[in-house]
Protein backbone atom coordinates (compact mmCIF):
# COMPACT_ATOMS: atom_id res chain seq x y z
CA UNK A 1 0.00 0.00 0.00
CA UNK A 2 1.08 3.37 -0.91
CA UNK A 3 -0.15 6.98 0.32
CA UNK A 4 0.70 9.57 -2.00
CA UNK A 5 0.48 13.65 -1.94
CA UNK A 6 -0.28 15.73 -5.16
CA UNK A 7 2.49 18.87 -5.40
CA UNK A 8 1.01 21.74 -7.35
CA UNK A 9 3.42 24.76 -8.68
CA UNK A 10 1.34 27.41 -9.96
CA UNK A 11 3.57 30.02 -12.72
CA UNK A 12 2.85 33.63 -13.12
CA UNK A 13 2.29 34.99 -16.77
CA UNK A 14 4.37 37.43 -18.13
CA UNK A 15 2.97 40.98 -19.15
CA UNK A 16 -0.88 42.04 -17.98
CA UNK A 17 -3.00 38.20 -18.09
CA UNK A 18 -5.68 40.66 -17.08
CA UNK A 19 -5.93 42.78 -19.72
CA UNK A 20 -4.69 40.10 -22.36
CA UNK A 21 -7.71 37.74 -20.97
CA UNK A 22 -10.09 40.71 -21.25
CA UNK A 23 -8.91 40.91 -25.20
CA UNK A 24 -9.08 37.12 -25.20
CA UNK A 25 -5.15 37.41 -26.61
CA UNK A 26 -4.47 34.39 -24.20
CA UNK A 27 -3.52 31.75 -27.31
CA UNK A 28 -1.14 31.94 -29.97
CA UNK A 29 -3.78 31.45 -32.24
CA UNK A 30 -5.33 35.13 -31.67
CA UNK A 31 -2.73 37.09 -31.27
CA UNK A 32 -1.05 36.30 -34.35
CA UNK A 33 -4.34 36.62 -36.03
CA UNK A 34 -4.55 39.90 -34.62
CA UNK A 35 -1.00 40.60 -35.49
CA UNK A 36 -1.56 39.83 -39.09
CA UNK A 37 -4.52 41.81 -39.27
CA UNK A 38 -2.97 45.09 -37.65
CA UNK A 39 -0.41 44.26 -40.37
CA UNK A 40 -2.90 44.03 -43.24
CA UNK A 41 -5.23 46.81 -41.52
CA UNK A 42 -2.00 48.85 -41.71
CA UNK A 43 -0.69 48.33 -44.97
CA UNK A 44 -4.04 48.51 -46.66
CA UNK A 45 -4.71 52.19 -45.14
CA UNK A 46 -1.18 53.63 -46.22
CA UNK A 47 -1.97 52.24 -49.83
CA UNK A 48 -5.74 53.96 -49.67
CA UNK A 49 -4.37 57.28 -47.25
CA UNK A 50 -1.44 57.66 -50.24
CA UNK A 51 -4.32 56.97 -53.16
CA UNK A 52 -6.66 59.85 -51.34
CA UNK A 53 -3.93 62.13 -50.35
CA UNK A 54 -2.87 61.99 -54.12
CA UNK A 55 -6.34 62.09 -55.53
CA UNK A 56 -7.03 65.56 -53.37
CA UNK A 57 -3.71 66.82 -54.40
CA UNK A 58 -4.81 65.99 -58.06
CA UNK A 59 -8.49 67.57 -57.28
CA UNK A 60 -6.78 71.25 -55.83
CA UNK A 61 -4.51 71.05 -58.75
CA UNK A 62 -6.91 70.48 -61.46
CA UNK A 63 -9.28 73.31 -59.79
CA UNK A 64 -6.08 75.86 -60.00
CA UNK A 65 -5.48 74.68 -63.63
CA UNK A 66 -9.12 75.38 -64.31
CA UNK A 67 -9.06 78.62 -62.19
CA UNK A 68 -5.85 79.62 -64.56
CA UNK A 69 -7.54 79.50 -67.52
CA UNK A 70 -10.45 80.91 -66.73
CA UNK A 71 -8.17 83.93 -65.75
CA UNK A 72 -6.27 83.91 -68.84
CA UNK A 73 -9.61 83.91 -70.86
CA UNK A 74 -11.14 86.68 -68.71
CA UNK A 75 -7.30 88.58 -69.21
CA UNK A 76 -7.57 88.39 -73.14
CA UNK A 77 -11.36 89.31 -73.23
CA UNK A 78 -11.02 92.42 -71.18
CA UNK A 79 -8.00 93.17 -73.23
CA UNK A 80 -10.72 93.29 -75.76
CA UNK A 81 -12.74 95.19 -74.78
CA UNK A 82 -10.18 97.92 -73.39
CA UNK A 83 -9.08 98.31 -76.66
CA UNK A 84 -12.27 99.35 -77.76
CA UNK A 85 -12.53 101.61 -75.62
CA UNK A 86 -15.50 100.20 -74.08
CA UNK A 87 -14.51 100.44 -69.91
CA UNK A 88 -18.13 99.90 -68.95
CA UNK A 89 -18.11 96.77 -70.24
CA UNK A 90 -15.17 95.92 -68.46
CA UNK A 91 -16.87 96.91 -65.14
CA UNK A 92 -20.29 95.31 -65.93
CA UNK A 93 -18.42 91.83 -67.15
CA UNK A 94 -16.55 91.65 -63.59
CA UNK A 95 -19.09 92.58 -61.75
CA UNK A 96 -20.97 89.35 -63.60
CA UNK A 97 -17.73 86.81 -63.19
CA UNK A 98 -18.47 87.36 -59.56
CA UNK A 99 -22.08 85.41 -59.99
CA UNK A 100 -20.31 82.24 -61.36
CA UNK A 101 -20.80 79.65 -59.59
CA UNK A 102 -17.82 78.76 -57.05
CA UNK A 103 -16.07 82.40 -58.06
CA UNK A 104 -16.28 84.59 -54.59
CA UNK A 105 -15.22 87.72 -56.03
CA UNK A 106 -13.65 89.24 -59.14
CA UNK A 107 -12.03 92.15 -58.97
CA UNK A 108 -9.64 94.76 -61.44
CA UNK A 109 -6.89 95.89 -59.63
CA UNK A 110 -4.55 98.95 -59.91
CA UNK A 111 -1.24 98.31 -58.96
CA UNK A 112 -1.22 99.94 -55.70
CA UNK A 113 -4.37 97.93 -54.71
CA UNK A 114 -6.99 100.05 -55.59
CA UNK A 115 -10.01 98.58 -57.71
CA UNK A 116 -9.85 100.09 -61.03
CA UNK A 117 -13.42 101.51 -62.12
CA UNK A 118 -14.43 103.15 -58.88
CA UNK A 119 -12.83 106.90 -59.28
CA UNK A 120 -11.94 108.56 -62.15
CA UNK A 121 -8.07 108.69 -61.93
CA UNK A 122 -7.25 105.71 -64.61
CA UNK A 123 -9.40 108.13 -67.30
CA UNK A 124 -8.01 111.30 -66.15
CA UNK A 125 -4.55 109.75 -66.76
CA UNK A 126 -5.85 108.73 -70.10
CA UNK A 127 -7.18 111.38 -71.72
CA UNK A 128 -4.33 113.22 -70.66
CA UNK A 129 -2.35 110.69 -72.26
CA UNK A 130 -4.08 111.11 -75.63
CA UNK A 131 -4.82 114.82 -75.10
CA UNK A 132 -8.03 114.62 -75.82
CA UNK A 133 -11.36 113.72 -73.83
CA UNK A 134 -12.03 110.70 -75.41
CA UNK A 135 -14.04 109.25 -72.30
CA UNK A 136 -16.37 110.70 -69.72
CA UNK A 137 -15.77 111.34 -66.38
CA UNK A 138 -17.80 109.08 -63.88
CA UNK A 139 -20.45 111.40 -61.87
CA UNK A 140 -19.66 109.71 -58.74
CA UNK A 141 -16.43 107.79 -57.88
CA UNK A 142 -15.22 105.86 -54.53
CA UNK A 143 -11.86 104.73 -53.80
CA UNK A 144 -11.88 100.58 -52.55
CA UNK A 145 -8.79 99.44 -51.63
CA UNK A 146 -8.30 95.72 -51.91
CA UNK A 147 -4.75 95.27 -50.93
CA UNK A 148 -2.58 97.02 -49.28
CA UNK A 149 0.04 98.55 -51.94
CA UNK A 150 2.81 96.77 -50.05
CA UNK A 151 0.75 93.09 -50.20
CA UNK A 152 3.18 90.81 -50.92
CA UNK A 153 1.24 88.45 -53.21
CA UNK A 154 0.19 91.44 -55.11
CA UNK A 155 3.99 92.51 -54.95
CA UNK A 156 5.24 89.31 -56.02
CA UNK A 157 2.21 88.95 -59.22
CA UNK A 158 3.31 92.70 -60.73
CA UNK A 159 7.25 92.15 -60.29
CA UNK A 160 7.10 88.50 -61.73
CA UNK A 161 4.66 89.37 -64.32
CA UNK A 162 3.38 85.52 -63.43
CA UNK A 163 0.27 83.89 -61.26
CA UNK A 164 0.18 84.10 -57.90
CA UNK A 165 -2.29 81.78 -55.59
CA UNK A 166 -2.56 81.38 -52.38
CA UNK A 167 -4.88 79.81 -49.96
CA UNK A 168 -6.91 81.46 -46.89
CA UNK A 169 -10.00 80.92 -44.87
CA UNK A 170 -12.26 83.66 -44.35
CA UNK A 171 -15.26 82.86 -42.11
CA UNK A 172 -14.88 78.88 -41.90
CA UNK A 173 -14.50 78.67 -45.20
CA UNK A 174 -11.78 77.97 -47.76
CA UNK A 175 -10.73 80.49 -50.70
CA UNK A 176 -7.96 80.28 -53.31
CA UNK A 177 -7.13 83.83 -54.60
CA UNK A 178 -5.58 84.05 -57.83
CA UNK A 179 -3.27 87.34 -58.82
CA UNK A 180 -2.73 87.80 -62.57
CA UNK A 181 -1.15 90.52 -63.88
CA UNK A 182 -2.31 92.79 -66.63
CA UNK A 183 0.68 93.25 -68.65
CA UNK A 184 0.94 96.23 -71.10
CA UNK A 185 1.21 95.28 -75.13
CA UNK A 186 1.17 97.63 -78.10
CA UNK A 187 -2.12 97.58 -78.29
CA UNK A 188 -2.16 99.01 -74.70
CA UNK A 189 0.49 102.13 -75.89
CA UNK A 190 -2.44 103.91 -77.28
CA UNK A 191 -4.02 105.17 -74.10
CA UNK A 192 -1.54 104.10 -71.06
CA UNK A 193 1.61 104.23 -72.78
CA UNK A 194 4.78 102.44 -72.41
CA UNK A 195 6.30 103.75 -69.01
CA UNK A 196 4.95 100.58 -67.09
CA UNK A 197 5.40 96.72 -67.98
CA UNK A 198 2.25 95.85 -65.42
CA UNK A 199 -0.96 97.75 -65.80
CA UNK A 200 -3.19 96.43 -63.11
CA UNK A 201 -3.60 92.91 -61.66
CA UNK A 202 -6.87 90.56 -61.75
CA UNK A 203 -8.09 88.92 -58.85
CA UNK A 204 -10.52 85.62 -58.67
CA UNK A 205 -10.92 84.12 -55.54
CA UNK A 206 -12.73 81.10 -55.50
CA UNK A 207 -14.45 79.09 -53.14
CA UNK A 208 -13.08 75.96 -51.89
CA UNK A 209 -16.21 74.56 -50.99
CA UNK A 210 -17.59 72.00 -54.31
CA UNK A 211 -13.44 71.19 -54.32
CA UNK A 212 -13.53 70.03 -50.31
CA UNK A 213 -16.89 67.79 -51.13
CA UNK A 214 -15.43 66.41 -53.92
CA UNK A 215 -12.17 65.60 -51.72
CA UNK A 216 -14.26 64.49 -49.19
CA UNK A 217 -16.30 62.14 -51.43
CA UNK A 218 -12.88 60.53 -52.30
CA UNK A 219 -11.88 59.94 -48.99
CA UNK A 220 -15.54 58.41 -48.47
CA UNK A 221 -14.51 56.06 -52.00
CA UNK A 222 -11.50 55.48 -50.96
CA UNK A 223 -12.31 54.53 -47.01
CA UNK A 224 -15.55 52.34 -48.49
CA UNK A 225 -13.19 50.07 -50.78
CA UNK A 226 -10.78 49.97 -48.21
CA UNK A 227 -13.07 48.92 -45.86
CA UNK A 228 -14.30 46.23 -48.36
CA UNK A 229 -11.18 45.23 -49.50
CA UNK A 230 -10.10 44.77 -45.99
CA UNK A 231 -13.34 42.71 -44.50
CA UNK A 232 -12.12 40.35 -47.76
CA UNK A 233 -8.84 40.20 -46.61
CA UNK A 234 -8.68 40.35 -43.57
CA UNK A 235 -11.43 36.94 -44.16
CA UNK A 236 -9.36 35.43 -46.14
CA UNK A 237 -6.43 35.81 -44.09
CA UNK A 238 -7.77 34.81 -41.17
CA UNK A 239 -9.44 31.41 -42.87
CA UNK A 240 -5.77 30.68 -43.97
CA UNK A 241 -4.34 31.29 -40.78
CA UNK A 242 -7.06 29.11 -38.99
CA UNK A 243 -6.53 26.36 -41.35
CA UNK A 244 -2.71 26.08 -42.58
CA UNK A 245 -1.32 27.89 -38.65
CA UNK A 246 -3.51 28.11 -35.84
CA UNK A 247 -5.36 24.85 -35.79
CA UNK A 248 -2.03 22.75 -36.37
CA UNK A 249 -1.06 24.65 -33.59
CA UNK A 250 -3.85 24.47 -31.54
CA UNK A 251 -3.65 20.47 -32.28
CA UNK A 252 -0.28 20.07 -31.45
CA UNK A 253 -0.82 22.44 -27.91
CA UNK A 254 -4.02 20.44 -27.11
CA UNK A 255 -1.76 17.19 -27.87
CA UNK A 256 1.00 18.44 -25.51
CA UNK A 257 -1.64 18.93 -22.53
CA UNK A 258 -3.01 15.58 -22.75
CA UNK A 259 0.69 13.96 -23.00
CA UNK A 260 1.44 16.23 -19.64
CA UNK A 261 -1.72 14.85 -17.83
CA UNK A 262 -0.28 11.51 -18.39
CA UNK A 263 -2.01 10.46 -21.54
CA UNK A 264 0.61 9.28 -23.94
CA UNK A 265 -1.62 7.79 -27.01
CA UNK A 266 -1.60 10.96 -28.86
CA UNK A 267 -0.39 11.22 -32.73
CA UNK A 268 -0.48 14.05 -34.62
CA UNK A 269 -1.87 13.82 -38.28
CA UNK A 270 1.69 15.22 -40.51
CA UNK A 271 0.83 17.21 -43.63
CA UNK A 272 2.87 18.94 -45.92
CA UNK A 273 6.78 19.38 -45.40
CA UNK A 274 6.52 22.57 -43.65
CA UNK A 275 7.86 23.82 -39.82
CA UNK A 276 4.67 22.61 -38.15
CA UNK A 277 4.73 19.31 -40.17
CA UNK A 278 7.99 18.73 -38.77
CA UNK A 279 6.85 19.93 -35.06
CA UNK A 280 4.23 17.22 -35.61
CA UNK A 281 6.35 14.52 -36.69
CA UNK A 282 8.69 15.14 -34.30
CA UNK A 283 6.02 15.37 -31.56
CA UNK A 284 5.16 12.16 -32.83
CA UNK A 285 8.49 10.61 -32.46
CA UNK A 286 8.63 11.69 -28.93
CA UNK A 287 5.67 10.26 -27.52
CA UNK A 288 6.42 7.38 -29.31
CA UNK A 289 9.69 6.75 -27.47
CA UNK A 290 7.99 8.29 -24.09
CA UNK A 291 5.43 5.02 -24.53
CA UNK A 292 7.99 2.48 -24.99
CA UNK A 293 9.89 3.84 -22.24
CA UNK A 294 7.10 4.18 -20.14
CA UNK A 295 5.87 0.74 -20.90
CA UNK A 296 9.74 -0.56 -19.93
CA UNK A 297 9.31 1.19 -16.48
CA UNK A 298 5.55 0.37 -16.30
CA UNK A 299 6.97 -3.38 -16.91
CA UNK A 300 10.05 -2.83 -14.48
CA UNK A 301 7.70 -0.91 -11.85
CA UNK A 302 5.38 -4.20 -12.11
CA UNK A 303 8.62 -6.34 -11.09
CA UNK A 304 9.48 -4.07 -8.56
CA UNK A 305 5.70 -3.83 -7.25
CA UNK A 306 5.82 -7.46 -7.26
CA UNK A 307 8.71 -8.36 -5.31
CA UNK A 308 8.16 -5.49 -2.50
CA UNK A 309 4.70 -7.05 -1.99
CA UNK A 310 6.07 -10.24 -1.98
CA UNK A 311 8.76 -10.64 -0.48
CA UNK A 312 8.78 -11.48 3.22
CA UNK A 313 10.63 -8.56 4.51
CA UNK A 314 8.88 -5.52 5.46
CA UNK A 315 9.15 -2.47 3.70
CA UNK A 316 8.26 1.11 4.62
CA UNK A 317 9.45 4.33 2.82
CA UNK A 318 8.77 7.96 3.13
CA UNK A 319 9.00 10.87 0.86
CA UNK A 320 10.75 13.95 1.34
CA UNK A 321 8.16 15.58 4.11
CA UNK A 322 8.93 12.50 6.42
CA UNK A 323 5.25 11.46 5.19
CA UNK A 324 5.07 7.17 5.07
CA UNK A 325 4.52 7.04 1.15
CA UNK A 326 4.91 2.95 0.61
CA UNK A 327 3.97 0.10 3.30
CA UNK A 328 4.17 -3.32 1.79
CA UNK A 329 1.52 -6.35 3.33
CA UNK A 330 5.06 -8.44 5.11
CA UNK A 331 5.75 -4.48 7.06
CA UNK A 332 1.62 -4.85 8.50
CA UNK A 333 2.32 -8.62 9.03
CA UNK A 334 5.89 -8.22 10.53
CA UNK A 335 4.42 -5.03 12.67
CA UNK A 336 1.15 -6.24 13.44
CA UNK A 337 -0.16 -3.06 12.64
CA UNK A 338 -2.70 -2.36 9.68
CA UNK A 339 -1.27 0.31 6.70
CA UNK A 340 -3.29 2.98 7.68
CA UNK A 341 -1.93 2.80 11.67
CA UNK A 342 2.03 2.72 10.41
CA UNK A 343 0.90 5.94 7.86
CA UNK A 344 -0.83 8.14 10.73
CA UNK A 345 1.95 7.08 13.36
CA UNK A 346 4.82 8.06 11.13
CA UNK A 347 8.40 6.42 10.30
CA UNK A 348 9.64 7.04 13.51
CA UNK A 349 7.12 5.31 15.23
CA UNK A 350 7.23 1.87 13.30
CA UNK A 351 8.22 0.22 16.79
CA UNK A 352 6.54 2.12 19.26
CA UNK A 353 10.27 3.82 20.07
CA UNK A 354 10.98 7.03 18.19
CA UNK A 355 14.57 7.65 20.32
CA UNK A 356 16.00 4.16 18.87
CA UNK A 357 14.66 4.80 15.47
CA UNK A 358 16.71 8.22 15.33
CA UNK A 359 19.90 6.14 16.30
CA UNK A 360 19.00 3.74 13.61
CA UNK A 361 19.03 6.38 11.44
CA UNK A 362 22.36 7.81 12.72
CA UNK A 363 23.95 4.58 12.97
CA UNK A 364 22.79 3.88 9.08
CA UNK A 365 24.74 6.99 7.93
CA UNK A 366 27.65 6.38 10.10
CA UNK A 367 28.41 2.81 8.88
CA UNK A 368 27.16 1.17 11.97
CA UNK A 369 25.51 -2.08 12.49
CA UNK A 370 21.97 -3.19 11.85
CA UNK A 371 19.95 -2.86 14.85
CA UNK A 372 17.80 -6.07 16.70
CA UNK A 373 14.53 -5.48 17.83
CA UNK A 374 12.25 -7.47 20.46
CA UNK A 375 9.22 -6.49 19.23
CA UNK A 376 5.85 -7.94 20.21
CA UNK A 377 7.70 -11.60 20.79
CA UNK A 378 9.24 -11.39 17.27
CA UNK A 379 13.12 -10.53 17.09
CA UNK A 380 13.05 -7.61 13.99
CA UNK A 381 16.13 -6.51 12.54
CA UNK A 382 15.71 -2.86 11.10
CA UNK A 383 17.81 -1.64 8.20
CA UNK A 384 17.21 2.16 8.52
CA UNK A 385 18.31 4.86 6.12
CA UNK A 386 18.24 8.39 4.39
CA UNK A 387 17.85 8.09 0.88
CA UNK A 388 19.63 10.95 -0.65
CA UNK A 389 19.50 12.42 -4.07
CA UNK A 390 23.16 13.09 -6.12
CA UNK A 391 23.15 16.53 -4.86
CA UNK A 392 22.62 15.52 -1.45
CA UNK A 393 19.14 16.63 -1.28
CA UNK A 394 16.62 14.38 1.39
CA UNK A 395 13.96 12.15 -0.72
CA UNK A 396 12.96 10.48 2.30
CA UNK A 397 13.78 7.23 4.70
CA UNK A 398 13.37 3.52 4.11
CA UNK A 399 13.54 0.64 6.69
CA UNK A 400 13.68 -2.79 5.89
CA UNK A 401 12.19 -5.27 8.23
CA UNK A 402 13.20 -9.05 8.54
CA UNK A 403 12.25 -11.44 11.14
CA UNK A 404 15.09 -12.84 12.92
CA UNK A 405 12.67 -14.93 15.31
CA UNK A 406 13.47 -18.28 13.91
CA UNK A 407 17.43 -16.81 13.25
CA UNK A 408 17.90 -16.03 16.61
CA UNK A 409 15.48 -19.35 18.05
CA UNK A 410 18.09 -21.44 16.11
CA UNK A 411 20.84 -19.72 17.51
CA UNK A 412 19.71 -20.18 20.91
CA UNK A 413 19.60 -24.08 20.21
CA UNK A 414 22.75 -24.76 19.02
CA UNK A 415 23.76 -22.41 21.85
CA UNK A 416 21.79 -24.64 23.82
CA UNK A 417 23.51 -28.14 22.23
CA UNK A 418 26.80 -26.83 22.37
CA UNK A 419 26.51 -26.10 26.08
CA UNK A 420 23.92 -29.11 26.53
CA UNK A 421 24.23 -32.87 27.13
CA UNK A 422 22.44 -34.82 24.46
CA UNK A 423 21.86 -37.59 26.87
CA UNK A 424 20.77 -35.99 30.32
CA UNK A 425 20.27 -33.13 29.00
CA UNK A 426 22.29 -31.02 31.63
CA UNK A 427 24.86 -28.61 31.11
CA UNK A 428 28.12 -30.06 29.03
CA UNK A 429 31.83 -29.77 30.44
CA UNK A 430 32.10 -26.51 28.19
CA UNK A 431 29.24 -25.45 29.62
CA UNK A 432 30.81 -26.45 32.83
CA UNK A 433 34.00 -24.83 32.31
CA UNK A 434 32.70 -20.91 31.38
CA UNK A 435 30.14 -21.43 34.48
CA UNK A 436 32.74 -22.20 36.57
CA UNK A 437 35.09 -20.14 35.58
CA UNK A 438 32.92 -17.00 35.75
CA UNK A 439 31.21 -18.07 38.83
CA UNK A 440 35.10 -18.76 40.39
CA UNK A 441 36.02 -15.05 39.50
CA UNK A 442 32.97 -13.13 40.74
CA UNK A 443 33.05 -15.60 44.43
CA UNK A 444 36.64 -14.21 44.82
CA UNK A 445 35.86 -10.76 43.44
CA UNK A 446 32.94 -10.12 45.89
CA UNK A 447 34.15 -12.73 48.46
CA UNK A 448 31.00 -14.94 48.53
CA UNK A 449 31.05 -18.65 48.87
CA UNK A 450 31.16 -20.98 46.01
CA UNK A 451 30.90 -24.92 46.84
CA UNK A 452 31.65 -27.68 44.11
CA UNK A 453 30.65 -31.28 43.98
CA UNK A 454 32.10 -33.71 42.30
CA UNK A 455 30.60 -37.30 42.09
CA UNK A 456 30.05 -40.49 39.93
CA UNK A 457 28.04 -43.49 39.97
CA UNK A 458 29.70 -46.71 41.64
CA UNK A 459 30.98 -49.64 39.49
CA UNK A 460 29.02 -47.99 36.55
CA UNK A 461 31.44 -49.78 33.92
CA UNK A 462 30.17 -53.48 35.46
CA UNK A 463 27.34 -52.33 35.59
CA UNK A 464 27.55 -51.70 31.59
CA UNK A 465 29.37 -54.85 31.29
CA UNK A 466 26.34 -56.61 32.81
CA UNK A 467 23.35 -54.84 31.82
CA UNK A 468 24.32 -53.21 28.38
CA UNK A 469 24.96 -49.66 27.26
CA UNK A 470 21.12 -48.86 27.30
CA UNK A 471 20.36 -49.69 30.49
CA UNK A 472 23.58 -47.81 31.27
CA UNK A 473 22.27 -45.00 29.22
CA UNK A 474 18.41 -45.25 31.34
CA UNK A 475 20.31 -45.28 34.69
CA UNK A 476 22.24 -41.87 33.45
CA UNK A 477 19.18 -40.25 32.62
CA UNK A 478 17.88 -41.18 35.81
CA UNK A 479 20.68 -40.72 38.01
CA UNK A 480 20.57 -36.43 36.76
CA UNK A 481 16.56 -36.38 37.12
CA UNK A 482 17.37 -37.17 40.75
CA UNK A 483 20.45 -34.91 40.93
CA UNK A 484 18.91 -32.00 39.59
CA UNK A 485 15.43 -32.69 41.55
CA UNK A 486 17.28 -31.20 44.84
CA UNK A 487 19.53 -28.79 43.04
CA UNK A 488 18.25 -24.91 43.40
CA UNK A 489 17.05 -24.15 39.81
CA UNK A 490 18.73 -20.77 39.97
CA UNK A 491 22.06 -21.18 42.25
CA UNK A 492 22.76 -24.38 41.01
CA UNK A 493 24.63 -25.61 37.99
CA UNK A 494 24.23 -29.76 37.03
CA UNK A 495 26.83 -30.77 34.89
CA UNK A 496 27.80 -33.70 33.13
CA UNK A 497 31.52 -34.00 33.50
CA UNK A 498 32.26 -36.97 31.38
CA UNK A 499 31.28 -40.67 30.93
CA UNK A 500 29.20 -41.02 34.55
CA UNK A 501 31.01 -38.09 36.19
CA UNK A 502 28.71 -34.94 37.58
CA UNK A 503 29.17 -31.48 39.24
CA UNK A 504 27.33 -29.12 40.78
CA UNK A 505 28.54 -25.84 40.97
CA UNK A 506 26.48 -24.58 43.94
CA UNK A 507 26.55 -20.90 44.41
CA UNK A 508 26.70 -18.08 47.65
CA UNK A 509 26.98 -22.02 49.13
CA UNK A 510 30.07 -22.68 52.25
CA UNK A 511 31.82 -26.04 52.29
CA UNK A 512 29.52 -27.72 54.34
CA UNK A 513 26.41 -26.46 52.61
CA UNK A 514 28.08 -28.36 50.06
CA UNK A 515 28.16 -31.29 52.57
CA UNK A 516 24.06 -31.23 53.22
CA UNK A 517 23.45 -31.01 50.06
CA UNK A 518 25.71 -33.88 48.81
CA UNK A 519 24.29 -36.04 51.83
CA UNK A 520 20.82 -35.72 49.88
CA UNK A 521 21.97 -36.26 46.53
CA UNK A 522 23.68 -39.81 47.95
CA UNK A 523 20.42 -40.80 49.77
CA UNK A 524 17.99 -39.72 46.59
CA UNK A 525 20.05 -41.71 44.26
CA UNK A 526 20.21 -44.90 46.74
CA UNK A 527 16.51 -44.45 47.46
CA UNK A 528 16.27 -44.49 42.98
CA UNK A 529 14.95 -47.94 41.17
CA UNK A 530 15.49 -47.75 37.42
CA UNK A 531 13.81 -50.88 36.05
CA UNK A 532 14.16 -52.73 39.07
CA UNK A 533 17.83 -51.92 39.31
CA UNK A 534 19.85 -49.62 41.99
CA UNK A 535 23.11 -47.96 42.03
CA UNK A 536 25.32 -45.59 44.70
CA UNK A 537 27.22 -42.35 44.56
CA UNK A 538 30.55 -41.16 45.65
CA UNK A 539 30.73 -37.41 46.33
CA UNK A 540 33.45 -35.30 46.86
CA UNK A 541 32.95 -31.72 48.03
CA UNK A 542 35.13 -28.88 47.97
CA UNK A 543 34.41 -25.14 48.78
CA UNK A 544 36.50 -22.40 47.74
CA UNK A 545 37.16 -20.61 51.28
CA UNK A 546 37.57 -24.07 52.90
CA UNK A 547 40.17 -25.39 50.44
CA UNK A 548 41.65 -21.57 49.61
CA UNK A 549 41.87 -22.78 45.88
CA UNK A 550 43.35 -20.12 43.80
CA UNK A 551 41.56 -21.18 40.48
CA UNK A 552 38.37 -22.86 39.26
CA UNK A 553 40.99 -26.43 37.87
CA UNK A 554 42.15 -26.02 41.63
CA UNK A 555 39.15 -26.17 42.99
CA UNK A 556 37.80 -29.28 40.60
CA UNK A 557 41.07 -30.68 41.73
CA UNK A 558 40.08 -30.60 45.12
CA UNK A 559 36.84 -31.95 45.02
CA UNK A 560 38.46 -34.60 42.71
CA UNK A 561 40.48 -35.67 45.66
CA UNK A 562 37.47 -35.80 47.60
CA UNK A 563 35.60 -38.00 45.44
CA UNK A 564 39.06 -40.48 45.28
CA UNK A 565 38.85 -40.42 48.75
CA UNK A 566 35.30 -41.35 49.27
CA UNK A 567 35.98 -44.28 46.59
CA UNK A 568 38.68 -45.37 48.34
CA UNK A 569 36.62 -45.17 51.82
CA UNK A 570 34.20 -47.87 50.13
CA UNK A 571 32.17 -45.90 47.94
CA UNK A 572 28.07 -44.60 48.55
CA UNK A 573 29.56 -42.26 51.01
CA UNK A 574 30.11 -38.07 50.31
CA UNK A 575 33.86 -37.04 51.59
CA UNK A 576 35.04 -33.32 52.58
CA UNK A 577 37.91 -31.64 50.46
CA UNK A 578 40.69 -30.15 53.09
CA UNK A 579 43.26 -27.62 51.65
CA UNK A 580 45.97 -30.41 51.15
CA UNK A 581 43.96 -32.52 48.81
CA UNK A 582 45.44 -31.27 45.60
CA UNK A 583 46.44 -34.42 43.70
Amino acid sequence: MSARQDNRRATASEGNPSSESALGLRSIGAKLTLAICLAIALGFGGVVFFYAKQQEKNILLQNERSIQQVLNSVNEGLQTVMITGSADVAELYADRLKGVKDIDDFRILRTNGLEAFRDNETIRKVNEYRQEADFELRPAETQVRVFAADNANLQQAIRTQQFVYYYDTQHDDDHLTFLLPIKSTKKCHRCHGKDREVLGVLELRSSLASVRQEVRQTWSQSLMVLAIALVAVLLVATAVLRRYIIRPIEIVSTAMAKVASGDLDQNIPVMGRDELSLMATSFNKMTAELRERYAGFNSEHNKLETILMGTDEGIVVTDGSGAVALVNPAATKLLDKPAETIIQEGFLRLLDDPQRMERSLENSGNGGATDVFLYRQRFLTINASTLRAADGRMLGHAAIIRDMTKEKRLEQMLRELSNTDALTGLANRRALDDTLAREFGLAREQGRDLALLMFDIDHFKKFNDTYGHDQGDRVLKAFAATVRSYVRDVLDTVCRYGGEEFMVIARETSQEGGIILAERIREGVEAMVVDGLRVTTSIGVAGIRETGAATGGELIERADSALYEAKRGGRNRVVAATTGDAA
